[in-house]
């Protein structure tokens, strides 16, 4: 069977070709992890995270408050090799989710980021991640947030005047309308929802993809900084939906 998302491969073996444990961008990716897992708890918990690529959440999670058990999953045995290289503490396993998730245990929190724009039809797949989610545990979800105008216009400009696109997915980036028709689908809900990734996701060129500053960890130290004094100030002003990089969305059943 063809793999059609070997393009993603490729562009996350050479981001971790790129990546400096002790970098800047490596901060950048921490505080984002930090912030997808910040409404939830997962100590002494079993977390799945399906379509981990080379950057799993558990990169920043201190080890005093990792899980009790982390499993982290890609369709990709290169990309898996690649991620325990940069965190070597969670158990690593292949899976395809378009085929049977054959999981015997139940979990806690299932996390994906960045997973349900590669994905055809996900309301499918979000039926199958339900089976194996314990009856009170929650599903975390990190997408491209398509209502963000400082996003669609750093694409447009990328696009008309560079041919570059940053979406590597067959099946491009999904309004937040189709996410929310799929998880309705599935027979889940949506409990929380939060935007984040401002300044960060621009300046480090998507964290490492494209060069835009040098990946010094003083220099994103500083920018984290101030990327935590806009959040809050957009969020007080409403205007986060309409900024942000990405939606992220707490799921239950």
């Amino acid at each position: 069977m063809k793999n059609i998302n070997t393009k993603t491969e490729n562009t996350l073996i050479n981001q971790k070709n790129k990546f400096k444990i002790d970098g800047g961008i490596a901060e950048c990716i921490k505080f984002e992890n930090l912030n997808i897992l910040s409404r939830i708890k997962i100590k002494k918990k079993k977390i799945l995270e399906l379509g981990c690529g080379v950057f799993p959440v558990s990169i920043g999670v201190a080890n005093i408050d990792m899980p009790k058990y982390y499993l982290a999953t890609d369709t990709s045995k290169k990309v898996l090799k690649a991620a325990k290289l940069n965190d070597n503490r969670p158990t690593y396993k292949f899976i395809d989710l378009e085929k049977e998730i054959k999981l015997k245990t139940k979990f806690d929190v299932i996390v994906l980021k960045g997973v349900i724009h590669h994905i055809k039809k996900p309301e499918i797949i979000l039926k199958k991640i339900k089976i194996i989610l314990k009856k009170n545990g929650c599903i975390v979800i990190s997408e491209p947030n398509l209502s963000s105008i400082v996003a669609n216009t750093l694409k447009w400009i990328l696009i008309k005047f560079f041919k570059i696109s940053m979406e590597d997915s067959p099946y491009g980036q999904y309004e937040i309308k189709k996410i929310n028709k799929a998880i309705i689908r599935s027979g889940l809900r949506v409990s929380k929802k939060w935007y984040s990734g401002l300044l960060l996701i621009p300046l480090t060129g998507d964290y490492g993809r494209i060069k835009t500053l040098p990946d010094n960890k003083r220099l994103f130290i500083f920018l984290i900084f101030i990327e935590k004094v806009f959040y809050n100030i957009f969020k007080c002003l409403f205007l986060t939906k309409f900024l942000y990089f990405k939606v992220n969305l707490i799921v239950k059943k």
